[in-house]
């Protein structure tokens, strides 16, 4: 539980009591509140910490972290400055007042935890807060939608994109995860402070020192984000990150003679996302106190509250009746905490990525082995590759996935390489991974069938003249940080630090604080995520197998049924079934033809999605881009609702 906010003005004007005292009111949620004159405003700290040193005051809210059990962040301040901030593996959230400088500085934890916003009026004022709806509130703000958010918000996109500062509020900005934003009368500077330092880890020179050093770093991680809390909660899905983040947690519980860790699994009752085996294999191997929930039947409530809470439309693809349902349970349990392995995989990743690093080498043997390796595990399914995955030869297998690990590379070699050296490269190529020439043509044919009968999947809803009235425009973002990360690269960085990860993040943190407990990430701490850019993919790979760190450095800890799982849940039928609802609940509000979710969504691209995800002849695993649309302007327009009707 924690919070901050604050208001500082330049203008010499003193800061209204109504502002000050509304939020406080709004915010209290976080904590009992504290609060500080400076010269010129007001800190406020909520459940947190002031501190003051003698050129500055700073508000925290700080979870503890290795290596600063006393002291004040301050101290660290005045020696470093803003590089301080590095130093830092808590999640935290942060506002410093520069006197002497005359300047504010926010900052926030690489991954985007502690969510913190700001209001910047040059010459007027600065405001913070952990939640926007503490800044709406202010007199000076003038509520308005940011609707260059719509685009971003209602657009489906197969890569990475990174975290924005714009919110969905004309002039309120987030402070961007990893960065600090200096703020003084004439304008914001925002800036990095996350340095990744790989080489902390040159002494890990084996394969198996890695799994080794992450059973390590990833205990420690739990063990702080434990540290100081009453009663321990933890989701509990039976996959793989949520049953090391469980396994972990109990296990300290245990020795440190600590109440047993509660469990919470959420049981949808779709048979497609049943994973109660491995969640009874958890529970039976450390005993904690497990709980099964139900999604909240009503999906609309569960979005109204998100969208109230949250200050933005509703972010999650499966509405949070889902997750509502696991932070009321955990209140009425009176737990503190709640531990989650959310995306566990895009730190601790698969490796597959592995592949693509030989393929790029040439390395012909080594990629015929690592094909090899994948698909002769037993259990495995690529569905993906083929429908009928599991009635193939085990050569069939072979040459399906090892065609589709380099029909792109393939593609691009021919482009760029003269006609004589690709031909070279392509027989060997084909010798050495045993590839024959009918699987090469049927392959090709198999692929030109595609591309003549496939039709361009919808990429987003927005209408044409939203398009034009609405330009693309720069914004700040994360986009340079994790582009600037490239010594010792492994992985990409904007595999785990993007939108989609931290507003996840954010979201849950309004839903925890609302309840009365904190989320708290164990694989988004900073040690944890650096280890996993840094070690060697070959190492994730594990022969095939992915998830090398998990599966080898916690082997030890979690049952063997979870540790040689290769299956995941498929939410997708749950996902459609919520969306079908959720219209049916909503369809009256769409019959409105001056409802002003048109001047955003064209009327007959939403009607094409109704169609789609309500076609019973349809495919659901083929329904998941159109569940996400069909949601997100069901969220986008309850949102729109919430405004006030002069914006």
């Amino acid at each position: 539980m924690g919070g901050i906010a604050g208001i500082i003005r330049f203008d010499g004007q003193n800061v209204l009591d109504t502002d000050r005292s509304r939020v406080i009111e709004l915010l209290k949620h976080r904590g009992n509140p504290t609060s500080r004159v400076v010269s010129g405003g007001v800190l406020l700290a909520f459940g947190g910490r002031l501190e003051r040193a003698g050129f500055a005051d700073a508000t925290v809210d700080m979870d503890q972290y290795a290596g600063r059990k006393n002291g004040s962040f301050l101290d660290t301040y005045s020696r470093s400055g803003c590089r301080s901030l590095n130093e830092l593996t808590a999640d935290f959230s942060l506002a410093l007042w520069d006197q002497a400088r005359q300047t504010l500085v926010c900052a926030r934890d690489c991954m985007g935890i502690k969510p913190l916003y700001y209001v910047h009026q040059p010459g007027q004022f600065v405001a913070f807060a952990s939640e926007i709806k503490a800044l709406l509130a202010l007199r000076e703000v003038i509520v308005r939608p940011n609707e260059h958010k719509f685009r971003e918000y209602l657009t489906w996109s197969t890569e990475y994109i990174p975290y924005s500062a714009e919110t969905f509020y004309d002039g309120i900005f987030s402070v961007l995860p990893g960065h600090y934003a200096a703020m003084n009368a004439q304008g914001v500077e925002v800036l990095p402070y996350w340095q990744i330092d790989c080489n902390r880890y040159a002494d890990l020179t084996s394969p198996g020192d890695y799994p080794a050093f992450f059973k390590t770093c990833f205990t420690e991680s739990v063990d702080r984000r434990m540290s100081g809390k009453k009663l321990v909660g933890a989701h509990l899905s039976g996959g793989l990150d949520s049953s090391s983040v469980s396994c972990v947690a109990q296990a300290l519980l245990q020795q440190q003679q600590r109440p047993a860790l509660h469990t919470f699994n959420i049981d949808t009752e779709q048979p497609s996302a049943d994973e109660q085996a491995f969640v009874q294999a958890v529970v039976d191997q450390w005993h904690p106190s497990h709980h099964t929930v139900h999604p909240i039947s009503n999906v609309l409530d569960s979005v109204l509250k998100i969208n109230r809470l949250f200050d933005r439309p509703e972010h999650f693809i499966i509405p949070s009746s889902f997750h509502l349902s696991v932070s009321q349970a955990t209140q009425q349990i009176g737990c503190d905490s709640l531990l989650t392995g959310h995306d566990g995989d895009s730190v601790a990743t698969t490796g597959f990525d592995f592949l693509e690093q030989l393929v790029d080498a040439a390395d012909w043997a080594n990629l015929k082995t690592a094909c090899q390796q994948i698909t002769g595990l037993p259990g495995r399914n690529l569905v993906h590759i083929h429908a009928n995955w599991t009635s193939l030869s085990d050569q069939s297998k072979f040459d399906q996935y090892a065609l589709s690990v380099i029909g792109s590379n393939l593609k691009k070699r021919f482009r760029e390489q003269p006609i004589a050296d690709f031909l070279t490269m392509f027989r060997a190529q084909k010798a050495t991974l045993g590839l024959s020439s009918s699987a090469f043509i049927r392959y090709l044919s198999k692929r030109l069938l595609n591309r003549l009968t496939a039709t361009v999947p919808l990429a987003t809803p927005l209408s044409d003249a939203f398009s034009q009235r609405v330009p693309v425009r720069a914004q700040q973002t994360t986009a340079g940080l994790t582009a600037g990360w490239t010594a010792g690269q492994q992985m990409p960085l904007n595999q785990v630090l993007n939108t989609t990860n931290v507003i996840c993040n954010e979201q849950m943190n309004h839903i925890g604080e609302y309840y009365g407990h904190s989320y708290s990430f164990p694989f988004f701490d900073k040690h944890v995520i650096e280890l996993c850019l840094a070690t060697p993919l070959a190492v994730h790979f594990d022969r095939g197998r992915g998830r090398g760190l998990i599966r080898n450095g916690l082997g030890s800890v979690l049952p063997p049924a979870v540790t040689s799982r290769l299956t995941k849940a498929n939410f997708v039928e749950y996902g459609t079934l919520s969306a079908q609802q959720l219209y049916q609940a909503t369809r009256e509000l769409f019959s409105s033809a001056n409802h002003a979710i048109w001047t955003v969504v064209d009327r007959h691209k939403f009607d094409q999605l109704v169609k789609t995800v309500f076609d019973l002849q349809l495919p659901v695993s083929r329904k998941t881009r159109f569940n996400w649309m069909l949601c997100r302007v069901i969220y986008l327009a309850l949102w729109l609702d919430t405004l006030p009707k002069t914006s």
